[in-house]
């Protein structure tokens, strides 16, 4: 019963977020892959452990590029894992509108890299109690009634965001 993430992202871009010009987010397969929001390559080798496994090496441009997305995106999620662990306000949606919960996702940040610049380890989050108050989780409303339109609407994006894709991946090939 909850929105899909290609239409929180749609919802979200409707409503004032953009991504900088020149910049983009990496996407897993589950979002079209446009200039801003770069996907892998569908029906290509994808995994870290998929390519461990067959221990070989990029075959080819969308390999490597694969590869490296995954192992972008694996360095992100371990991070978002930690902040998680140290911070846990920032597991659950809370009461806070969007812009206190942005200030709270930053000063989470903030104060994690303050942590370790001041040789901070993780005992702390280990030792801190998991439980949240329950006053502060919310339900999130199911948003998709919103919105008929389909991620179809991206079509042009989506050609667009495949040849900077191949660009990129085509550079990274060169250079390997």
């Amino acid at each position: 019963g909850s929105a899909s993430d290609a239409r929180v992202l749609q919802d979200a871009l409707n409503h004032g977020f953009h991504v900088p010009h020149g910049k983009f987010y990496l996407v897993d397969a589950g979002y079209a892959n446009t200039p801003q929001f770069l996907a892998p390559y569908r029906g290509t080798r994808y995994h870290l452990k998929e390519q461990g496994e067959a221990r070989q090496r990029p075959q080819n441009y969308k390999e490597l590029f694969n590869l490296r997305h995954a192992q972008l995106r694996n360095h992100i999620e371990r991070i978002i894992g930690i902040l998680k662990m140290r911070f846990p306000i920032l597991k659950v949606a809370a009461h806070y509108s969007v812009d206190k919960q942005i200030d709270i996702s930053v000063a989470c940040c903030v104060l994690h890299n303050f942590i370790r610049l001041h040789k901070g380890d993780m005992e702390w989050p280990k030792d801190a109690p998991m439980e949240i108050d329950p006053n502060q989780i919310v339900d999130v409303p199911n948003g998709d009634h919103d919105y008929h339109g389909d991620i179809h609407a991206f079509n042009y994006s989506r050609q667009v965001g495949n040849q900077m894709r191949d660009h990129i991946a085509q550079g990274m090939w060169n250079q390997y």
